[in-house]
């Protein structure tokens, strides 16, 4: 059986950071560690955050666009199983796709 799956996200970096030259960061929890990292490319988040992932496999990386919305997703390993009223489901919605 999987466990707690890791999440990566890959999103731009706030105002205060793009002014000193990081545009994207990943975010996620590795066990205790939360881990924060800054990067200069969009493309260099990615490949760090599946680094990371392979490396903490059940993992997912999530990489979002600039508006914020999710523009792809990566799967490393078994992952839970998700409920059957969870598929579908948007953040902050009841139900989903029975």
């Amino acid at each position: 059986m999987a466990g707690k799956q890791t999440i990566y996200h890959v999103s731009p970096s706030g105002e205060r950071a793009a002014a000193a030259g990081v545009k994207w960061q990943v975010e996620g929890r590795e066990g205790r560690r939360l881990l924060h990292e800054p990067h200069r490319t969009q493309q260099d988040a990615i490949d760090a955050a599946r680094r990371h992932a392979r490396q903490h496999q059940p993992a997912q990386v999530i990489v979002h666009a600039l508006d914020g919305h999710i523009r792809s997703a990566y799967t490393y390993g078994e992952t839970p199983a998700m409920p059957p009223g969870e598929r579908g489901r948007k953040a902050g919605e009841q139900g989903g796709i029975s």
